[in-house]
């Protein structure tokens, strides 16, 4: 009777097999836009579009995972298919999966003997034809089961059987949510595809057998069964000599996964945006269309971005009882331009304090943090060298009056101690001289931002008023750590961009030193040699953000600390609330004791009084002279514009040609202050005697210090229409003055400061003083 079953058996095979064939013929139009995606050379995996988005670290380690639209777990794994896994599952599903042509007669035949003579069905499915049926997601019918023969045919044909296995493996189901044996090694067993060649066979087995049962995988039902299951597969594999049987014995005693082993992704919100940009670039890509790829390779280092998590959440729990909710950081290779840790909030899941928010892209004030670019520029100029002298005192440029956050003024100081200190009176006159367009388009042409409207920060620029983001104020350090030379950050692997140069190699140096010199705060200061990094904080106006930036041979780190909300904070400062954080940081990495080398500068003499350049013309007067460092390529450093040469008499007062005795002149020198330093000297009660008897008339010791000449003023209106104006003077002498508005004689309180009160138009005030000093401006009052 067996024989004759089995006999029959063949002849329906081979009869079906003319069936096939037939119907193939029929089918094979019909099926070509189904096979259409195999026939595209854009991509070997048709299965691209279905994966869960996942981003890797720089070395392949895994670092974020992302549910597919499904609502799955199914992530693609690139790793080789692990040894164990293979032999598991073509024991199991597929013996002669690497002989056949997609479609195995022999199981078919033997498929319907069994189904004939026994009540529980079986299928004769390869691994090719359950690709196929991934792909086709069908009904399980006789008609179907032919168009996944030929689907079977067509695979084995464009692809090599290692990839079917991996298409296999990649893409069947094992049990819940969970699509692929990448993501099921890493809920069940904690593993990453990257270390899959550490499977057990006991947890080879498990994953052979539930492809074909998925629905047993639950922790909570039918776990006996699942063991029992298993544990066959375990025997036939010890009976085909694949391992001892005391293997045997540890991998049928290995107990069953107990429940999903759920992890915390990393860098997140750059996964989210590295996703975004992906689709965008697809969206707008040209001719056929290429599912962008479900695995987002990253420079990011996974044990730095671990680290730099983790210690910001914790050092965000200290500022939340502050009232400051928020924290982002950024840190990038220097001499690689990689980012290699991007922290967009304290915590992804902060859900109350908006930590889905990404920091690194939100555009906030930078505060000081564009002072070192400034400062490397004017070297560049040929305006200052750091030894230079800048005028610090209070000043008015129009109606701005900028103050140093610490309300403390130094007369003159030198531009590196300025920067040192982040005194922004002196930045904002440089900016003036170096010129607030100028340094704008600059600034865009570093970052590519698409703003143009340069008259709406004026002078104020360069203290914060125009918003950055983390990501462009860091790529304004990387350029510095790079010694002039800007790039854009590269956050994916073997991304290049051109680069350009903005400042000079010695320019950048200097700037480097400079920043270096910087106080940090409480025992940072006593690691400088040991933890050498130049950097600078900023704090915006208002008090709402908090910065930290800085650069080393190794590394660059930019750090922000803030209320995503915009909500200012009276504790917040950019060396304490952002310094700390960014010193803590620099903590967990290594490398850091290596300082920059002197590059591109050369020796230049300076008049030792100002820090200017010491000309030929003024090298015989015997002016003190100091050398200092100043860059090859930069324009040269102008003269000093505070000494002044002039001829005078044997009791040092200046005369002229016209004077009596001019034939025994003398020529001489003397530091000239302007007036608005020696004003502000004379309030801080520094005697200035010996400045009067030298001071020229350009330096009047009678002069309006506000308006001045040619200035537009918008003054708040009274209840009869009328504006009302501060005018301030220097009044170096004391002297008795008389003032004049618009021609007119005004009696006036012998004062510094005092109030006019004038209608909307152009004025003209005149001020002359008791020796005959005079001053005038002309100035424009608007509504």
């Amino acid at each position: 009777m067996k024989h004759k079953i089995y006999k029959l058996c063949l002849w329906l095979g081979a009869l079906l097999c003319v069936l096939i064939t037939g119907y193939g013929v029929y089918r094979f139009y019909a099926l070509d836009s189904l096979l259409a995606p195999l026939t595209s050379p854009t991509s070997r995996d048709p299965f691209e579009s279905q994966y869960s988005k996942i981003l890797l670290d720089r070395n392949g380690e895994l670092l974020s995972v992302f549910l597919n639209p499904n609502e799955q777990w199914h992530i693609k794994s690139t790793q080789p298919v692990p040894e164990k896994l293979q032999i598991a599952v073509l024991e199991y599903e597929d013996k002669r999966f690497f002989s056949h042509i997609g479609v195995d007669p022999l199981a078919i035949v033997r498929t319907l003997r069994d189904n004939l003579s026994r009540t529980k069905r079986a299928g004769a499915s390869t691994i090719t034809m359950q690709v196929a049926k991934f792909l086709n997601h069908q009904p399980r019918t006789y008609k179907n089961k032919i168009d996944e023969m030929l689907y079977a045919l067509r695979l084995e044909r464009l692809y090599s059987k290692d990839e079917i296995l991996q298409m296999y493996l990649n893409n069947a189901s094992y049990g819940r949510n969970i699509i692929g044996y990448s993501g099921a090694l890493l809920l069940y067993f904690g593993l990453e595809s990257a270390h899959s060649q550490q499977l057990t066979w006991a947890q080879a087995a498990l994953l052979a057998i539930l492809p074909n049962a998925p629905g047993l995988m639950n922790l909570e039902k039918n776990p006996k069964a699942l063991e029992l299951k298993r544990n066959a597969l375990l025997h036939r594999l010890y009976e085909k000599g694949h391992f001892s049987r005391e293997v045997l014995s540890l991998a049928i005693s290995e107990p069953l996964p107990s429940q999903l082993q759920y992890r915390k992704n990393l860098a997140p919100h750059l996964a989210l945006r590295l996703i975004r940009e992906s689709q965008r670039a697809d969206s707008l890509s040209s001719g056929a269309p290429n599912p962008p790829s479900a695995i987002l390779h990253s420079t990011i280092d996974r044990r730095i971005q671990r680290d730099f998590e983790s210690r910001i959440k914790q050092y965000a729990t200290i500022l939340q009882r502050e009232g400051i909710a928020n924290l982002s950081a950024l840190l990038v290779d220097t001499q690689s331009k990689e980012v290699l840790a991007y922290v967009g909030s304290q915590d992804f899941l902060d859900i109350q304090n908006y930590g889905q928010i990404d920091g690194i892209l939100a555009l906030r004030s930078p505060g000081s943090t564009l002072k070192p670019l400034l400062y490397a520029l004017s070297i560049d100029e040929g305006l200052i060298a750091p030894y230079s002298k800048l005028i610090d005192v209070p000043m008015f440029f129009g109606t701005f009056a900028p103050q140093n956050a610490s309300k403390k003024y130094y007369g003159l100081i030198t531009a590196q101690s300025a920067l040192e200190k982040s005194l922004n009176v002196p930045f904002v006159r440089l900016l003036q001289e170096y010129g607030y367009e100028k340094f704008f388009f600059t600034l865009k042409d570093i970052l590519h931002f698409s703003d143009t409207n340069y008259t709406r920060y004026g002078l104020s620029l360069i203290l914060g008023t125009k918003e950055l983001s983390i990501e462009q104020i860091a790529k304004i350090y990387l350029g510095l750590g790079n010694y002039g030379v800007f790039e854009d950050l590269h956050y994916r692997r073997d991304e290049r961009f051109p680069s350009k140069r903005f400042v000079s190699e010695g320019s950048a140096y200097l700037t480097l030193r400079a920043m270096e010199r910087l106080s940090r705060v409480g025992l940072e200061n006593l690691h400088k040699d040991k933890k050498i990094f130049a950097w600078k904080s900023g704090t915006s106006y208002g008090l709402k953000d908090a910065w930290a930036a800085g650069t080393s041979p190794r590394y660059t780190l930019v750090v922000w600390v803030g209320n995503f909300t915009g909500e200012p904070n009276a504790n917040l400062f950019g060396a304490k609330s952002a310094g700390k954080l960014l010193f803590e940081l620099l903590g967990e990495l290594e490398g850091l004791d290596t300082d920059f080398s002197a590059r591109g500068v050369s020796t230049i003499k300076l008049d030792a009084p100002t820090g200017y350049r010491l000309i030929p013309e003024l090298e015989d007067l015997t002016i003190p002279a100091l050398q200092s460092p100043y860059p090859i390529d930069a324009l040269p450093l102008r003269p000093s514009p505070f000494i002044k040469v002039f001829w005078s008499d044997e009791n040092g007062r200046e005369i002229s040609s016209l004077d009596s005795g001019f034939e025994n002149a003398l020529r001489t020198w003397s530091v000239q202050l302007p007036t608005n330093v020696l004003y502000y000297y004379d309030t801080q009660h520094i005697n200035i005697t010996s400045h009067l008897k030298t001071i020229s008339k350009q330096n009047r010791t009678l002069k309006f210090l506000y308006p001045t000449d040619g200035l537009k003023i918008i003054e708040p209106i009274d209840f009869a229409g009328k504006q009302h104006l501060i005018v301030r003077l220097a009044n170096l002498k004391n002297q008795k003055f008389f003032l004049y508005v618009d021609s007119q004689a005004v009696p006036t309180p012998q004062s510094t400061s005092f109030e006019l009160t004038l209608t909307p138009g152009m004025h003209y005030l005149y001020i002359i003083g008791e020796d005959g000093t005079q001053d005038s401006v002309s100035f424009e009052i608007v509504r």
